[in-house]
C-alpha cells in the first residue's frame, strides 16, 4: 500500500512538473512575440507635471501660510518648467498677463489675492524668469440631460440633481455614501492638520489621488441609468472638460517644452491619465518632488 503511494506521489510530482515547465515555456514565448509589438513612446517631445491643489482661499493670506509658499515654489521649481499653466480659461490670457508683467516690475500687489493664480502662479514665474503665463480651463456646457437641470441664471442646480436621484435611485446610487462621507472627513481632518506645503503635497501623493479617482465613481454615476441618464452624463462632462484642458494644452506645446500644471486636485488624476495616453508627452511625477523637498 506504501509502495503504491510512493509510486503516485512520485507520478503526480513528475507530470505537476511538466505541466509548469510548459506553462513556463509558453509564457516566455509569448513575452518574446510581445517584445515585437511597437507603441508610440518614442514620439514624446515634451513633458509634463501635474501639480494639484485646493482652491485658495483668504486663510492663506495669513502669515504662516505665506511662510509656506516660497518653500513650495522652490521645490516645483526644480522641475525647471519651460511654460505655467494655469486653471483660467484662455481667454483671459490677456488681462491675465497684464497683471503678471505689473507683478513682475513690482507695480502689482498680490497680497490680499488669494486665488492660487496669483499666490502661486505669479511668484512661481517671477522665479522662473518667464515672460508670460498660460491658461487652460474649459467650462464646458451642461448640455443633454444635463440641461434640464441647468438655467444661465442660475448655473447648474446640485439641488434639483440630488432630489432627482433621492427619488429615483434611493438605495442605489447612495449606498456607500455614509463611507464616502466617513473617507472624505478623515481625509480632509489630516489635511487640514498640515502645513500649507505638506497639505499640497499629499494631494499630489498616489493614494490622495486615487480617493479622488474612486470618489468620482461611486456615487453621480449611478443616477439615472437607463432613464435620463443624468449621473453618467455628469461624469461624461468631468471627462469632456479635462480632454479639452489637455488639448488647450497640446495647442501651446512645443518640442523641447517642460510644461507644469497647477491646478484643482481632483483633475490631476483625470490629467494624468491623459497625458499617459498622449504620446507628444512623458508625465512627470509632482508627487516625487514634492516629496522630496519635506
Amino acid at each position: 500500500m506504501k509502495i503504491k503511494v510512493i509510486i503516485f506521489l512520485i507520478i503526480f510530482q513528475f507530470l505537476t512538473s511538466c505541466i509548469t515547465k510548459e506553462t513556463k515555456v509558453s509564457i516566455t514565448q509569448l513575452e518574446k512575440i510581445e517584445k515585437q509589438l511597437k507603441s508610440h513612446d518614442s514620439l514624446a517631445q515634451s513633458s509634463i507635471m501635474i501639480v494639484g491643489t485646493f482652491h485658495f482661499n483668504k486663510t492663506v493670506l495669513e502669515e504662516k501660510h505665506q511662510k509656506e509658499i516660497p518653500k513650495l515654489i522652490e521645490a516645483i521649481s526644480k522641475y525647471n518648467p519651460t511654460k505655467i499653466v494655469l486653471e483660467w480659461e484662455p481667454s483671459l490670457a490677456l488681462k491675465a498677463n497684464e497683471k503678471y508683467h505689473s507683478y513682475v516690475s513690482n507695480t502689482f500687489d498680490i497680497s490680499n489675492l488669494e486665488n492660487e493664480v496669483y499666490q502661486l502662479g505669479f511668484p512661481l514665474g517671477k522665479t522662473m524668469k518667464h515672460e508670460r503665463l498660460y491658461f487652460f480651463d474649459d467650462q464646458t456646457e451642461f448640455s443633454g440631460s444635463l440641461s434640464e437641470f441647468y438655467s444661465e441664471s442660475e448655473g447648474f442646480s446640485f439641488q434639483s440633481f440630488n432630489a432627482y436621484a433621492l427619488q429615483n435611485d434611493d438605495g442605489f446610487y447612495n449606498q456607500f455614501e455614509q463611507q464616502l462621507t466617513v473617507v472624505y472627513n478623515e481625509n480632509l481632518d489630516v489635511l487640514s492638520n498640515q502645513t500649507l506645503y505638506n497639505n499640497i503635497a499629499l494631494r499630489n501623493s498616489p493614494t490622495a489621488q486615487k480617493t479622488n479617482r474612486q470618489r468620482m465613481h461611486m456615487y453621480e454615476i449611478k443616477i439615472g441609468i437607463q432613464k435620463n441618464w443624468i449621473g453618467p452624463d455628469w461624469l461624461g462632462r468631468w471627462y469632456r472638460r479635462n480632454i479639452r484642458m489637455a488639448s488647450n494644452i497640446l495647442k501651446i506645446n512645443e518640442k523641447g517644452d517642460r510644461i507644469l500644471v497647477i491646478v484643482g486636485d481632483n483633475h490631476k488624476w483625470t490629467l494624468d491619465m491623459l497625458f499617459e495616453n498622449i504620446p507628444d508627452f512623458e508625465l512627470v511625477s509632482s508627487w516625487d518632488y514634492l516629496k522630496k523637498n519635506n
